[in-house]
């Protein structure tokens, strides 16, 4: 199975009105993002977003539905393409980061998330989507 470049999974997950956010530092940045990252050869996009929730935040999720696949862009944090897939993704489980994993976890007010400097566009539009669809 071929990838795009830099191929990355994220999930967004919805819970109480609040978003979970992952805080990390991205290249130079610390970046508000949702858990997530690089999709691994063999392995699907909705596979490598499960994969990722379990290492970054200690959950297990199901993905509910894909909200935005917006091509390849150029990060904002650290100048690379990537190429982000977002999912709306379900669990019961509560975020716990692991140890070695230098992640903040915590949910947050949607709007806090739309209206921050430190959230990138296609972070925000997959927000929106997931919002819409929940009719948040």
């Amino acid at each position: 199975m071929r990838h795009p470049q830099n191929y990355r999974a994220y999930g967004v997950l919805l819970r109480g009105g609040r978003v979970l956010i992952a805080a990390e530092w991205v290249g130079p940045v610390f970046a508000w993002k949702y858990p997530g990252g690089g999709v691994e050869a063999g392995e699907t996009a909705e596979e490598a977003v499960a994969r990722e929730f379990g290492e970054e935040a200690g959950m297990d999720v199901r993905v509910a539905a894909e909200l935005l696949d917006p091509g390849t862009r150029i990060s904002p944090w650290t100048g690379v393409p990537y190429t982000p897939v977002y999912f709306l993704v379900e669990s019961s489980d509560e975020p716990v980061a692991p140890d070695g994993e230098a992640v903040e976890l915590d949910f947050m007010d949607p709007g806090a998330v739309l209206a921050s400097p430190r959230v990138a566009a296609p972070e925000k539009r997959a927000l929106r989507a997931a919002l819409g669809r929940t009719g948040r």
